[in-house]
């Protein structure tokens, strides 16, 4: 069973062993700007958002689940999870050629806003997605 939480520091560690992506956790950690699933007591991947990152808007920057825990439901689990944390628009991109990621956002009900080409090598356009989340327990429109 996959549960979903807000990350704390002795999180960390086990983040490491699977992060692909440079800079430091540590600030959306203690900002409480970051989700991790977990599969038992083993944490197997985490999304983490930036406030007012995107335009305005927040935005998530990193979706990571280890590569031996993959095709499981876990990167679901963790959108899923946002509107228990942030509600409003929010923004996520991903690469067009990542097609598990752009399967991903289609399936799970955020709708495409864009592209910008020149921000990835080789000319990849940076695809992004929106979706207005309503905080847990909020009916639609009262956010």
């Amino acid at each position: 069973m996959i549960t979903t939480r807000i990350a704390e520091p002795y999180d960390l560690s086990r983040l490491m062993a699977f992060d692909s992506f440079r800079g430091d956790r540590i600030a959306e950690i203690v900002e409480r700007r970051m989700l991790v699933a977990e599969i038992g007591d083993l944490v197997v991947g985490y999304l983490a958002w930036q406030q007012g990152g995107c335009i305005g808007k927040d935005y998530v920057n990193k979706l990571v689940v280890d590569n031996g825990y993959r095709r499981r439901g876990i990167a679901q689990e963790l959108v899923s999870a946002l509107n228990t944390v942030i509600g409003g628009r929010v923004f996520i991109s991903t690469g067009s050629n990542n097609a598990a990621a752009v399967s991903l956002l289609e399936s799970t009900g955020w709708t495409h806003a864009g592209q910008i080409v020149g921000l990835l090598p080789m000319n990849e356009s940076e695809l992004f997605f929106y979706r207005d989340l309503w905080p847990a327990g909020a009916s639609e429109g009262t956010a």
